[in-house]
């Protein structure tokens, strides 16, 4: 969803809220488009907030998020759903700096520039075996699109 102005302010342009119900329905079929990157833009910030708690048999449920389809790991990777304490910032191999401060990937840069032609799916891909019976987490992302000031 594309935040107001007033929701904006806190800091993140876009939030997607996924639930243990979403995961387990996507099954297979694992990946969901959660907002656009524009062409242009960049993804300054991701960061994934824990509302409910996780529940359900799975130890391994695990969320990447990102554009590339056959791995959406930019923003997000491979966190770890059923263990986060309450929030995770920009894990993904996009940025330098992880929720931990190390620097992950080498030459990687604080965020994501879409420099196509064309806007770019964000999708948000949630893996697991078992089951997720409950957990409720937003995924936050900070999107700039200096597009419009061009009109």
């Amino acid at each position: 969803m594309k935040l107001a102005v007033q929701e904006a302010a806190y800091g993140f342009t876009d939030v997607y809220k996924l639930t243990a119900a979403q995961i387990t329905a996507l099954g297979t079929t694992n990946q969901v488009k959660i907002a656009t990157l524009p062409s242009g833009g960049i993804v300054t910030q991701a960061a994934v907030f824990e509302v409910v708690n996780f529940d359900g048999t799975s130890s391994n449920l695990t969320l990447d998020v990102g554009t590339t389809t056959a791995d959406p790991d930019e923003f997000i990777d491979a966190l770890d759903l059923d263990g986060l304490t309450k929030a995770a910032f920009c894990t993904g191999d996009g940025f330098t700096v992880t929720d931990s401060g190390s620097d992950t990937v080498a030459g990687a840069r604080n965020g994501i520039v879409n420099n196509t032609a064309s806007a770019l799916n964000i999708v948000a891909e949630p893996t697991f075996t078992g089951t997720v019976t409950a957990g409720e987490w937003l995924i936050c992302l900070t999107i700039l699109d200096p597009g419009p000031l061009a009109q």
